[in-house]
């Protein structure tokens, strides 16, 4: 007996023409990424152990009298892979391997290799002295390099075949506003290893699953950067209106949605992070402000800067307590180095200034979040706070936070601890007490939240910095501090709530110590 079922009413009035719908994706195409980081990280362990293998080798094929044993030149070996290993991941080699291409492997890749040699080399002098072994050096580490650049062309070529077959391939979707659609779409392709597909377009002014002449500007555009005798993709591609948007989500099986060059506050923004929410898409905005920052940040996802994820809760619990077990850990080795440093610099405070040495301030991540009191050395004169009504008009800063290059609040002290940021020295015990981290967003001054024009853009999402616990440094810091903008703050807060890590972190802390050694966009 055959059932008839009669069709929806969204069917009904508009049929689409669209590829088969994409099949239930496997366990390896959904953990492609982690599982490309392993093996990238066992390829290069194993480039180096047989560099050191051969080296070993072939210097005792010429002496007759080995000047190293089989049993130091292991340990050499081993202490060399794992310092190497561990530069390569605070560098970040590894986090966005599968995403970039081989070239811009290799740049970081060479640039973690230097660090480690001079590490190496340095642990060597200290260990060994006067019987240390150049020769046998010059030929481990001369090989690594070689190996290693074998390991990843290998790799990046079974990474092109896997990702032909789906692994490491994301569908994607973009939203065609301002004509940027077309752009996005030869970045894709010019870029597979970023691994997005694109399936389609989301365009406002379409009713049919593909663009009639005259109907959205998609066409249009797309002549303007191709000839008409170059075919493209582009025009077998659908093109949906917006008020289809979780029809086409279904239809063409996405899980990536872009929306290049749009400001949020445009109409529509909110029936699409509606339609992402409902249907677990993360939404990706592509702006000149993410373009820049992440230029200038270094990171490797190109593909923009994520608004919205839906959290996977177990993952997200236990990343949550192995990253305070980490900050925990961490900040008490630090306060106890540093007990010295901030013994002297109590008392440089107390010489010029008198008490208190401490500065305490009602920060938090947001208007309506929860309020802790952020502790700093004091760097300003003792009634600070009650001057800075006097000297808002001079803030050099739009969208409510308050800011002076030369603030004359500031002592003489207060200036040099600034400079390299041995006043934010004391948010360690915020961390022991569980109210910091040491990577995150940075908390604000409550003057400053309520300051803050909620009309500004990306402000809408600003509450989003409550999922984590404010840092003591973040993205902002290592790009500048005060010379990063509130608005490209936001972003990069969102950023670093999507993609959060002890890796990353690993990554952030590593980056900061030049930051604080040189005093960048500290005032």
């Amino acid at each position: 007996m055959t059932v008839k079922t009669r069709p929806s009413r969204r069917t009904a009035r508009r049929t689409y023409h669209h590829p088969p719908k994409t099949p239930k994706i496997s366990w390896l195409q959904r953990n492609w990424r982690p599982v490309y980081i392993l093996v990238t990280i066992a390829l290069d362990a194993a480039a180096i152990l047989v560099s050191g293998v051969a080296a070993f080798a072939i210097r005792n094929a010429f002496v007759t009298t080995p000047v190293i044993s089989a049993s130091e030149a292991a340990i050499l070996v081993l202490a060399s892979c794992a310092v190497m290993i561990s530069i390569a991941l605070v560098s970040g080699v590894y986090r966005s391997a599968c995403r970039i291409p081989l070239s811009d492997q290799s740049r970081d890749a060479a640039r973690a290799y230097l660090y480690s040699l001079g590490i190496i080399v340095f642990g060597m002098y200290l260990v060994r002295g006067r019987d240390f072994v150049p020769r046998f050096m010059a030929l481990f580490m001369g090989m690594i390099p070689f190996l290693f650049a074998l390991g990843r062309r290998a790799l990046y070529g079974a990474t092109g075949i896997m990702q032909k077959r789906g692994y490491g391939r994301h569908n994607a979707m973009i939203v065609n506003w301002s004509g940027t659609g077309p752009q996005l779409l030869d970045r894709f392709t010019m870029f597979p290893e970023l691994g997005y597909a694109v399936r389609g377009f989301i365009c406002s002014a379409s009713t049919t699953g593909r663009c009639a002449p005259g109907e959205c500007t998609l066409q249009a555009h797309f002549s303007k950067l191709h000839p008409p005798s170059v075919p493209h993709a582009v025009e077998h591609l659908p093109c949906y209106p917006l008020d289809e948007i979780e029809h086409a989500i279904e239809a063409e099986g996405i899980e990536r949605m872009f929306v290049p060059m749009v400001k949020p506050s445009t109409a529509g923004f909110t029936r699409i992070l509606r339609a992402c929410h409902e249907n677990n898409v993360k939404l990706k905005v592509i702006s000149r402000e993410s373009e820049e920052i992440l230029r200038f940040a270094r990171i490797k996802d190109v593909a923009g800067i994520p608004l919205h994820a839906p959290p996977r809760i177990a993952i997200s619990r236990a990343k949550a307590r192995l990253k305070r077990c980490f900050d925990l850990a961490v900040s008490l080795i630090i306060l106890a180095i540093l007990s010295p440093l901030f013994a002297a610099v109590a008392l440089a405070i107390l010489i010029e200034d008198g008490r208190p040495v401490f500065f305490k301030q009602k920060r938090g991540l947001s208007r309506v979040g929860s309020y802790f009191d952020f502790m700093k050395f004091r760097s300003m004169v003792k009634n600070a706070e009650a001057s800075q009504k006097q000297l808002s008009d001079l803030s050099e800063t739009d969208d409510g936070l308050f800011f002076m290059k030369n603030d004359p609040r500031v002592t003489r002290v207060g200036k040099w601890l600034r400079k390299f940021s041995i006043d934010e020295f004391p948010q360690l015990l915020n961390v022991v007490r569980g109210e910091m981290s040491l990577v995150g967003p940075r908390p604000l001054p409550l003057s400053d939240l309520e300051n803050i024009e909620m009309k500004s853009l990306y402000a809408d999402y600003y509450h989003l910095r409550e999922k984590v616990r404010p840092g003591m440094t973040g993205l902002w810091q290592i790009l500048g501090r005060r010379e990063v903008p509130f608005k490209e703050m936001v972003l990069l807060d969102l950023y670093y709530f999507e993609n959060q890590s002890i890796m990353f972190d690993l990554e952030i802390l590593f980056a900061t110590v030049p930051v604080v050694l040189f005093g960048k966009g500290a005032y």
